[in-house]
């Protein structure tokens, strides 16, 4: 009676198979956590730099032009935004440019809004 089992070779190439799914799978999860956390720190910095706006659009006082350095928490981070007020040629209009990072030296921004803000003479 003849006995039926698997090579070495087989056994080699199945394992292979394997080692290859499971290391496509941890990199997968890995892809997924880094990006979880970097759609949670934008969206943060989104709520940072929209409520400045709101804050500065608001308040019933004139921007003036220039840059503005300041610092907000929120969510249990310190958030450095820059804040870049610029005339344009309504001259009962002022553009800012909010821009919000982690690390207070960075040049790069974790995101960035656009608005203006009227004159608060003319406000009713």
């Amino acid at each position: 009676m003849k006995q039926r089992a698997f090579t070495l070779i087989e056994v080699l190439v199945a394992m292979t198979i394997i080692a290859v799914g499971v290391s496509a799978l941890v990199a997968s999860a890995g892809s997924s956590a880094w990006r979880a956390d970097y759609l949670r720190e934008r969206e943060f910095g989104r709520w940072v730099a929209s409520n400045v706006l709101t804050e500065m659009q608001a308040v019933p006082a004139w921007p003036d032009v220039g840059t503005k350095n300041t610092e907000v928490s929120m969510g249990n981070f310190q958030w450095y935004v820059r804040t870049r007020t610029q005339a344009v040629a309504d001259a009962d209009l002022r553009r800012l440019d909010i821009e919000v990072r982690r690390d207070k030296d960075s040049e790069s921004y974790v995101y960035v809004v656009t608005g203006f803000v009227g004159n608060p003479e003319l406000r009713q």
